[in-house]
Formats: C-alpha cells, sequence, structure tokens
C-alpha cells in the first residue's frame, strides 16, 4: 500500500512541475509583444547626397558631407558628423505622400535635451523651420526623394 501512494505523489509532483512549467511558457509567450514602427520603408540611416534648388535648377552635391537623417518610431535624429553642434532630434509624421517634421530638440542629454531655439541649425538639413512638411516624391529600400516648394532633397540609405 505505501509503494502505491509514495508513486501516485511522485506522479502528482511530475504533473505539478509540467502544469507550472507550461503556464509559465503561456505567460512569457502571450506577454511578448513584437513592436513595429509602421514606418517601412522610411526606417534606417539616410545620407544626403544632394539638395536641388527648385527655382534655379541648381544642384550641391552633399555626397562627401556627412549629413544624415536617422529615423526609427516616432523620431528622427539629424546629425552633422562633421560639426556634431547639429545633433537634433525632431518628432515627425508620416502619411501617404506627406513627412511633417516638427519639434525640435538639441540632442544635449546633460542639458535635459532642450527644444532647439535656433532654426540656423535646421537649415543644413533642407528645413527651413521647426515645422517642415516635405512630398515624398520617391521612397525605395535604398533611396529617397523628399521635396518642399523650394528645395528637392536626395537620400541614399545607408
Amino acid at each position: 500500500m505505501m509503494l502505491n501512494y509514495n508513486s501516485k505523489m511522485k506522479r502528482n509532483n511530475i504533473y505539478l512541475v509540467l502544469a507550472a512549467t507550461m503556464m509559465c511558457l503561456t505567460g512569457m509567450l502571450t506577454g511578448c509583444d513584437i513592436e513595429t514602427s509602421g514606418n517601412g520603408k522610411l526606417d534606417g540611416y539616410w545620407h544626403m547626397t544632394a539638395v536641388d534648388t527648385i527655382a534655379t535648377g541648381g544642384t550641391c552635391d552633399l555626397s562627401q558631407k556627412r549629413l544624415f537623417w536617422g529615423v526609427q518610431a516616432k523620431l528622427i535624429n539629424l546629425t552633422d558628423r562633421d560639426d556634431l553642434s547639429r545633433n537634433i532630434w525632431m518628432r515627425f509624421e508620416h502619411a501617404g505622400s506627406t513627412l511633417r517634421l516638427f519639434e525640435p530638440y538639441q540632442n544635449d542629454r546633460n542639458e535635459g535635451d532642450p527644444a532647439l531655439d535656433d532654426d540656423e541649425k535646421l537649415k543644413p538639413f533642407g528645413l527651413e523651420g521647426p515645422d517642415q512638411s516635405f512630398a515624398v516624391e520617391m521612397l525605395k529600400s535604398k533611396e529617397m526623394t523628399l521635396a518642399t516648394n523650394n528645395l528637392r532633397i536626395h537620400f541614399k540609405k545607408m
């Protein structure tokens, strides 16, 4: 009789451990959400390669400059790798063929990323002010062209 009771206890303990393991695994799998930004081809690290002035038809080759737009989630990081004082965060909205950048902040963690008060720092990135909308003329996996009434900006994804 005693042998039968011990074997039932061992079997119950095994079932209890299996049930607890299954509950933990189920909780871990249902508790994980895969986050995606929904930005599609816009996400990534973009090198500004050229800017066209629409009124004159002139082109400024920027391929040797190190001006970048880093796009992730709901933020764009504008960075001039040759002048690190130009390191700016902006919020953005991308809807259809329009890209709007707004609310610029100086990337300065020690100062709490203060709001950018110098619009001149935005101009090297093709922005005319702190709230700028662009027409998305082309957006492919490795190329992007944005335009305003005055400028057309060409990018290559790194």
